[in-house]
């Protein structure tokens, strides 16, 4: 029988992932993952106390969903589960790798493309996951693109620049940026349009890239790029996922007796509260915790409820809600947490 962790674990390279959560009902705490198959989602597992007539009725629903969810007399908790997202960099120069840095430190995937080996050992060095030596164009041609890859272009040659742009404008992608002056990005953006390239696309690339920050050096302005493709992915893509290394502590968590880590997510916003439903922190046993709500107050209230529950031997699940007035310490707002105890008795059915 797999896990519930277990199996977003096992699962998370194969596409996109949904899991629901029964936050409030006579089955709260229990959970179920769902894989997507076409315009549909199709059932992974799911905990045995788990509706199985709402499970039917997620499969049936839209392609996309995320939010709170009430069936009968239980409210649950749907979320798309995000994961590594992932960076390409085409080009290696001095201002390619102030973006690596930044893009590892950010936790992104990042992916370097050069044709020069000396370059390519310096962003293997900054930090990318994988270097690549080869000529652009077939480089580019292996690597597939998704609704979570960023694409940035910052080769040393103009003729390398468009033709990286013209390959990765067949992939699917979250965000594409270009280096370049404004003349000299919108005689690309004209150059392309003749080519036939589909206009909507061709103006969706941000060239020139990156906010305008004032930018001077390399590392201003990789901070300038990595600011941009943060904006674009978060607006674009749903979810939060887990951070990593929780989605491991939680599956070796719910192999155990009796819980010895408890989860703590955002289910529900209102107001100026820092972080949006789907954010996650683990407190486990031995004090040591994965993640951040926020921070503050809200963070100190919620490490102590899940302290509390780990103390007492807590099996079920519970929602705390932190209301924060406004003033000169809080920001204001109010977040619903969802406080699950994870053990061995929440397996699932491992279907």
């Amino acid at each position: 029988m797999s896990g519930f962790f277990e199996a977003v674990i096992a699962r998370r390279a194969r596409g996109p992932l949904l899991a629901a959560w029964v936050i409030e009902g006579a089955s709260a705490g229990a959970k179920a993952l769902f894989t997507r198959n076409g315009e549909r989602w199709a059932e992974v597992c799911r905990d045995d106390a788990f509706p199985a007539a709402c499970a039917g009725e997620i499969q049936a629903g839209p392609r996309e969903q995320s939010g709170i969810l009430a069936w009968e007399d239980a409210r649950l908790f749907l979320e798309p589960l995000n994961w590594s997202r992932r960076l390409v960099v085409c080009g290696a120069g001095h201002v390619s790798v102030a973006v690596v840095r930044i893009g590892a430190m950010l936790d992104y995937e990042v992916t370097v493309i050069d044709d020069r080996a000396e370059f390519v050992d310096k962003a293997r060095v900054a930090g990318a996951s994988r270097a690549i030596c080869r000529p652009f164009d077939e480089a580019l041609d292996g690597i597939g693109g998704d609704p979570e890859t960023a694409f940035v272009i910052m080769t040393r040659e103009h003729a390398h620049d468009v033709e990286c742009l013209r390959r990765i404008l067949n992939k699917p992608r979250a965000y594409v940026g270009m280096m370049g002056s404004h003349s000299r990005t919108q005689a690309i953006r004209r150059q392309l349009s003749d080519e036939g390239f589909d206009a909507e696309a061709v103006r969706g690339v941000h060239m020139p890239i990156g906010l305008p920050i004032g930018s001077r050096t390399p590392a201003e302005i990789a901070v300038s790029v990595m600011a941009e493709v943060i904006s674009v992915m978060n607006a674009a893509i749903p979810g939060e996922g887990f951070p990593p290394g929780m989605a491991e502590a939680l599956a070796a968590a719910e192999g155990k007796a009796a819980p010895t880590a408890v989860l703590a997510m955002i289910v529900e916003k209102r107001g100026e509260a820092p972080r949006r439903p789907g954010t996650k922190l683990l407190m486990q046993a031995d004090g040591r915790f994965i993640g951040t709500v926020g921070g503050g107050a809200a963070e100190a209230m919620i490490l102590k409820a899940a302290g509390d529950m780990l103390n007492r031997g807590c099996r079920e699940s519970r929602l705390v809600r932190i209301t924060l007035e406004k003033g000169a310490m809080y920001c204001g707002g109010e977040i619903t947490v969802f406080m699950l105890p994870v053990w061995a008795g929440d397996g699932g059915d491992g279907r």
